[in-house]
């Protein structure tokens, strides 16, 4: 056997083994119902200065979600928190153009549930002088807030009645500070789409129970929440108005305050209806490009998650050389090609999707196309996102942005 595919071969192996723990991790942590607690911060004590755990009656949330467009499934994504339980809340809908067409769409949800708790925030914020257009919304929104805890969801996320009642409880424990949920994709109707619901279900939701279970801060904005007080003492949204992953951002500034940033066992619904392959693969590529911002050793890790395309690779390679071992590695990447698909099961129908054979069949598409993706950010660190063009710098600090003309959409 040559020696590079000797090697590649070992790095697959070592990646089913890798890609296989997050598995039961997942079953653990979805049977518990409560976070994992470990890592250095683990037992971390709430700072003297700040105000102890909520007790008593239940804290007002406020959710604040930034609009902007129609995304897939919009008002059924707002229906969803019209008619939440278990929790006293209201939901700040914060969009930026008032001729955007989701503005439509709001006023159906709230002719629907005339007596849901929505609030309309339309502009108020500087536009055009926060570099990111999220944290522009999320600025406008916490500014007519009026909750204790603050629960950002994006446009494109669908809940059941008692996920957020049961993240927020999750802030009873004095020393947590962050919050953030698992989601996964929902609807497809196409390639595209399949292609970045299965993305999300077997690399970000592997990849964040792993950062949980290591101790490792790890959010995505996608669902996060954290106390007032806690947004108050990093310095609220606006510290992160020029960074463009200020998820992650606000999550490491929570636990250098002193507050442990947790994952949350409850499963949001991140619904995916349409996408061209192209839009599916540039989504993977931005997201790339954040994570080897705040770490490139990290990032090259990353590789670990995705054997399948190593292990067929040392086979090719193996062949090619006409290895007595061919055979061998050509086994190892078919078993490979059969874990990756049983663990992508077990992963949906831990989630609460299950699969269907179709999907399963897409998977080695997916693990292959997204190989290619992960090599981008080594050379690219200029990203595009609704119109907005920058260069990354370390931590994502967004570097000579060019802002569209205009928010709304044709």
């Amino acid at each position: 056997m040559t020696p590079a595919a000797l090697v590649l071969a070992a790095f697959a192996l070592a990646g089913l083994v890798v890609t296989t723990l997050p598995v039961f991790l997942l079953s653990r942590l979805r049977r518990r119902q409560r976070p994992f607690r470990r890592g250095p911060r683990a037992r971390a004590e709430r700072p003297s200065s700040q105000p102890a755990a909520f007790t008593g009656a239940r804290p007002r949330l406020s959710i604040l979600k930034p609009l902007r467009g129609l995304d897939d499934g919009l008002e059924e994504n707002l229906a969803s928190f019209a008619v939440l339980r278990g929790v006293d809340y209201e939901v700040v809908l914060s969009v930026a153009d008032p001729k955007d067409p989701a503005l439509e769409v709001v006023a159906r949800v709230r002719a629907r549930f005339p007596d849901a708790p929505f609030v309309l925030v339309v502009g108020g914020a500087p536009a055009g002088r926060i570099g990111n257009p999220k944290v522009e919304r999320l600025v406008a929104a916490a500014r007519v807030a009026h909750g204790d805890v603050f629960l950002v969801s994006d446009s494109n996320v669908r809940v059941a009645p008692d996920d957020v009642a049961l993240t927020v409880a999750l802030f009873d424990d004095p020393g947590v500070g962050c919050v953030s949920n698992l989601f996964i994709g929902a609807g497809a109707c196409d390639l595209g789409a399949a292609v970045e619901s299965l993305h999300l279900l077997t690399f970000v939701v592997p990849g964040n129970v792993l950062a949980a279970w290591s101790g490792t801060p790890c959010v995505v904005g996608k669902s996060m929440a954290l106390p007032r007080h806690v947004h108050d003492l990093i310095g609220g949204f606006a510290a992160f108005s020029e960074v463009l992953a200020e998820d992650q951002a606000i999550g490491l500034a929570v636990r250098d305050a002193g507050y442990r940033v947790v994952l949350s066992p409850v499963v949001v619904t991140n619904v995916i209806e349409r996408r061209t392959v192209a839009r599916a693969l540039d989504r993977q590529v931005r997201w790339g490009k954040i994570r080897y911002a705040f770490s490139k050793s990290l990032f090259a890790g990353e590789l670990l998650m995705n054997p399948f395309p190593v292990a067929l690779l040392a086979a090719l390679i193996a062949v090619a050389g006409g290895s007595p071992w061919a055979g061998a590695v050509a086994l190892l990447a078919v078993a490979g090609l059969l874990l990756r698909m049983l663990q992508a099961s077990l992963l949906g129908r831990i989630c609460g999707t299950p699969l269907g054979f179709v999907e399963l069949l897409v998977l080695p598409l997916k693990d292959l196309l997204q190989l290619a993706t992960q090599a981008v950010p080594f050379v690219s660190k200029t990203v595009v996102w609704h119109g907005h063009r920058a260069r990354i710098g370390k931590g994502t600090v967004l570097v000579e942005v060019e802002r569209p003309e205009s928010f709304a959409n044709a």
